[in-house]
């Protein structure tokens, strides 16, 4: 009797085999993860971040009316419009991504820019993060939207809670008149506290801040900053308004008590991007890339010219304060290779100093308004 029930075993065991045994699952991601741009073309490399894809394109290289724009999506994901199709680049273009299991989608706004970041910032253009509320400034120049700026925000936003709003995050917008010297709005930055999450990966506090470059976040501790965009002027001076209070405790990066106050940082610099890419300094760590990042941008033997404010603590009286900086050349430039594109400008602003190594006061708040780059 025993034995002649052996034989179910063997089937038993392919049934329980088969019932652990699932579909691999889909990929739910719905990225564009790279551009195919032939470098002939370009200024600088593809900027692509979380909502964005910006190219600089030289002028007359391509015909922007009917140009065939072709990326690489995250595995299985398709987009609306397809990759090598068609376009009229006149203005950004949307591509709707879905993903490969069909329930996320994401929509990038793609723009070939041919004219340089521009020299005044009033701070009046910005959107809005459609799930997570953040916001997000950017620029119109000869009728083109321009995604020109960055923030910590979409990193801050994996700490932001479910329900968040404009307020809950480091970079805003403001409209009171006390702070608004041009137009209806300015700048407000507030560094914020990361919460339990933060504090976790030694990131207690998030400055809030603002910059002429891309950030790319895949959570809080895949986080980069590129800091410049192409500029084809000589910067001259930098000036704007500004105000600032610092937050009553700086912490560091493990959320010990550190016995300074808290400052802001205002800053521009002007960078050779051809000699960075192709690494010419001997100390040189990361040839290949056409950016700054944290730990350079202040530093880099690339730097040609940089303005920096240098009050960078409290404020006097309720109102603004006018700065007016001018920028400290390093190296020589070549006024023709200006024209062509060759150079990078980045502008930054900061309510926490130290905020890159996580150190800053929570509360600290600095608020920006009606700044220009002058030229000559």
């Amino acid at each position: 009797m025993i034995y002649s029930k052996l034989w179910l075993i063997p089937i038993g065991i392919l049934l329980f085999l088969s019932s652990c045994i699932k579909d691999e699952a889909k990929n739910m991601e719905a990225d564009i993860v790279s551009v195919n741009v032939p470098d002939s073309v370009i200024n600088t490399k593809p900027i692509i971040n979380n909502r964005n894809v910006v190219i600089y394109i030289k002028q007359g290289a391509i015909d922007l009316k009917k140009f065939a724009f072709e990326f690489e999506l995250t595995p299985g994901a398709v987009s609306v419009p397809a990759s090598g199709s068609e376009q009229d680049f006149t203005a950004p273009v949307a591509y709707e991504v879905t993903s490969e299991d069909g329930k996320f989608t994401k929509t990038y706004h793609v723009s070939l820019i041919e004219s340089s970041v521009p020299s005044n910032f009033d701070f009046e253009l910005f959107g809005q993060d459609e799930k997570k509320k953040w916001i997000y400034f950017y620029e119109e120049v000869e009728g083109m939207q321009q995604s020109l700026w960055a923030s910590g925000n979409s990193g801050f936003a994996f700490t932001a809670g479910n329900n968040p709003t404009e307020q809950s995050y480091p970079t805003q917008s403001t409209s009171d008149a006390k702070y608004v010297v041009s137009g209806e709005h300015a700048l407000y930055l507030e560094t914020k506290s990361t919460g339990f999450l933060g504090g976790l990966v030694k990131k207690p506090i998030a400055a809030g801040n603002l910059f002429i470059g891309s950030l790319f976040s895949k959570s809080i501790v895949e986080i980069e900053t590129r800091f410049g965009l192409p500029y084809n002027k000589v910067p001259e001076t930098f000036e704007g308004f500004y105000k600032y209070e610092p937050g009553a405790k700086v912490i560091n990066a493990q959320g010990q008590t550190v016995d300074v106050t808290d400052e802001c940082d205002i800053y521009a610099v002007f960078y050779d991007r051809v000699a960075l890419m192709k690494g010419t300094a001997n100390d040189d760590v990361n040839p290949g890339r056409t950016w700054l990042t944290d730990a350079d941008v202040k530093n880099s033997p690339y730097i040609v010219a940089i303005a920096q404010v240098k009050e960078t603590g409290k404020t006097d009286g309720d109102g603004m304060v006018k700065f007016t900086v001018p920028f400290e050349f390093k190296k020589e430039f070549n006024r023709a290779e200006v024209d062509a594109f060759r150079y990078n400008i980045a502008v930054v602003f900061s309510a926490s100093k130290n905020g890159a190594v996580f150190q800053g006061a929570v509360g600290s708040k600095l608020i920006v308004d009606n700044v220009k780059i002058n030229t000559k």
